[in-house]
């Protein structure tokens, strides 16, 4: 699964925009989200549907941007 995350600068946390099981898929999506507002950065991020300890969901970034 991938996660994508856009980051608008006034914001305190990033938002999540949605799960793609695809990565071109997401990878879509952010860049679109990209284009339509230029100040925003975004990170995929990919799971295995793992957890920690304390109950958060384990991922590691693939692309940011």
């Amino acid at each position: 699964m991938y996660l994508v995350y856009v980051d608008k600068p006034s914001s305190f946390s990033p938002d999540l925009l949605g799960e793609y099981s695809d990565l071109e898929e997401a990878q879509k999506v952010a860049k679109q989200a990209k284009i339509d507002d230029p100040e925003i950065s975004y990170s995929i991020e990919e799971s295995n549907g793992g957890f920690n300890s304390y109950g958060d969901l384990l991922t590691s970034v693939i692309e940011k941007g």
